[in-house]
């Protein structure tokens, strides 16, 4: 079951239907997910990990389908609610089949391994001349047709990089290693060749947290210094002028700077949107629409205001604090019984530090209905599953230590000072 959830995994990132006609018109990817289904059906032994998260993600499932039932642009928001409950039906074959850390391990390595997939195939094809110019500079795009615009591709390989930290910590040897290193490479140049400004502040952003709380952070930084200038120096001319407009508008496109300006105008406009409509806002995926000016939101927060109002900005934070919470739960059962290095623990940070992105991400771009959410929301109520069932464990075996230290030794107990009858009388 564990291998099927994988290959559904690989086909919801890397889409190959969407690059190859023939499979998309097989409709595959839905009989896929119905064979799936099918056999989570038969799957033993499933039941649900609980977890505050599914409540925080029915509340939200909640709010966009009242949302989009009441919308004035509900055609447009169709196609959002359907990908949003297909993610929401994988989300729960993960939470009610993974209930142990090495299925937990082997599905983040799948995942790491599809994104790995995904971009490199998107590398080769953009090496070979598949593109698009925009912003006066050639970017790299996915392969497929739904994730492939270049901030949005470079989103999912700066969300994904956080996962590599569990492993890393571990030290591999071997192929593990060389897997890990590049992979992290592999996306740095992805990454860059897309020419999102957006991304590269993401990274900027990763790498002062990772050297705020990593235990090495005097390698880290020797990397950094090292990495920084040796691939601003390979960057061709172009994709330097791109970043330089971060700091110094005047060395691009006029175009780059409104770019960068309706990132503001998105918060801006989902404030006004939110004002005429503050409940329900306007349905989702109407902002364009809903704004007039035909754009998307680009920014997480105006997103939620404007297109799912009061009832999607309350569901947007019972979400942030269902994760917090997960977070503060692990952390207190890693303090008292120090496991502090142990898998499920630098996952559940690792998550965390995830979603810390998409929020600062989500200043420029709109990432409400993103995949990740759910995703990463299953990988760290999973992981805190498995670190509560270590703790009944450790509590059950303390507790069955303690009647034994007490139990007559007629009855297999260890004695305290020499052997004792039932009658607790020596011999």
């Amino acid at each position: 079951m564990h291998w099927v959830l994988g290959g559904y995994l690989w086909l919801y990132i890397h889409r190959p239907f969407e690059f190859w006609p023939s499979l998309g018109n097989l409709q595959f990817e839905r009989l896929y997910m119905i064979g799936a289904l099918l056999c989570w059906l038969f799957y033993p032994g499933k039941g649900l990990v609980l977890n505050r998260l599914h409540i925080a993600f029915a509340l939200f499932a909640i709010a966009l389908v009242l949302c989009w039932l009441v919308s004035p642009y509900a055609d447009d928001g169709t196609k959002t609610v359907e990908d949003f409950f297909k993610v929401a039906v994988f989300y729960v074959l993960l939470v009610t089949t993974v209930r142990d850390e090495r299925t937990l391990r082997l599905m983040l390595l799948i995942y790491l391994a599809a994104v790995g997939l995904y971009m490199a195939h998107s590398l080769v094809e953009f090496i070979h001349g598949r593109h698009v110019f925009r912003m006066g500079i050639r970017r790299l795009i996915g392969v497929d047709s739904t994730y492939n615009d270049p901030n949005t591709f470079s989103a999912t390989l700066l969300y994904s990089l956080p996962m590599t930290l569990p492993f890393f910590a571990e030290k591999p040897r071997g192929k593990l290693r060389m897997a890990l290193i590049a992979y992290v490479a592999l996306s740095l140049v992805c990454i860059l060749l897309t020419g999102s400004r957006g991304a590269l502040v993401g990274l900027g952003c990763l790498a002062v947290i990772l050297l705020g709380v990593t235990r090495r952070r005097g390698v880290l930084l020797v990397l950094l210094v090292l990495a920084i200038p040796i691939g601003w120096s390979l960057l061709p001319e172009d994709l330097h002028n791109r970043f330089l407009t971060l700091i110094d508008p005047s060395v691009g496109p006029a175009n780059a700077q409104t770019s960068a300006e309706g990132r503001t105008k998105g918060i801006v406009d989902g404030i006004r949107l939110w004002s005429s409509s503050p409940v329900t806002g306007f349905g989702p995926n109407s902002f364009p629409k809903a704004a007039g000016h035909g754009f998307q939101a680009h920014n997480l927060y105006g997103q939620a205001l404007g297109e799912l109002g009061g009832l999607g900005a309350i569901a947007l934070l019972g979400m942030l604090l269902a994760f917090a919470l997960n977070a503060l739960e692990v952390r207190r059962l890693a303090r008292a019984h120090g496991w502090q290095d142990e898998f499920p623990v630098r996952l559940s940070r690792a998550v965390s530090l995830s979603v810390l992105l998409m929020l600062i991400m989500g200043i420029g771009s709109h990432n409400l209905y993103r995949y990740t959410w759910m995703w990463f929301g299953a990988f760290q109520g999973i992981a805190l599953h498995c670190l509560r069932l270590r703790a009944r464990m450790s509590v059950e075996m303390t507790h069955h230590e303690e009647e034994a230290e007490w139990q007559p030794a007629s009855l297999g107990g260890r004695p305290l000072a020499g052997r004792w009858d039932t009658d607790l009388r020596p011999i």
